[in-house]
């Protein structure tokens, strides 16, 4: 799933495993009062059939998502926002990778720590 308001790249050679969800957002915003709405409105974007209508992008945080060719991400993984995955890298299984990971790196856990490089 990639869920995306502005920016997600995927270069080639890429191999993306099932049940990984990719954001350049954050959905809502942090602040309550800039949040408070966020489910009337896409409740009345249902309603209308004109999802996501209502909502206001502009107190939602985001930053692109990279993943560089050749990288290799594993099942049930979630990239957050204004992450770089490295040419090459491996994210293990179930990670969730909040920061960037180098190029030829094999990162894993919640939050993704480095684990080596690939050899």
């Amino acid at each position: 799933m990639v869920i995306c308001t502005d920016r997600v790249e995927i270069g080639n050679d890429v191999l993306l495993s099932w049940g990984c969800t990719i954001l350049d957002n954050n959905a809502h915003s942090t602040n309550w009062y800039e949040r408070k709405n966020d489910v009337l409105d896409w409740k009345r974007g249902l309603d209308e059939n004109k999802i996501g209508t209502y909502k206001d992008w502009s107190v939602v945080k985001t930053a692109p998502v990279i993943i560089k060719d050749k990288a290799w991400i594993g099942f049930n993984v979630i990239i957050l926002k204004g992450v770089t995955i490295g040419e090459g890298a491996i994210v293990g299984a179930g990670s969730v990778v909040t920061k960037d990971v180098p190029d030829f790196a094999i990162v894993a856990g919640n939050p993704a720590k480095f684990i080596k490089y690939v050899s």
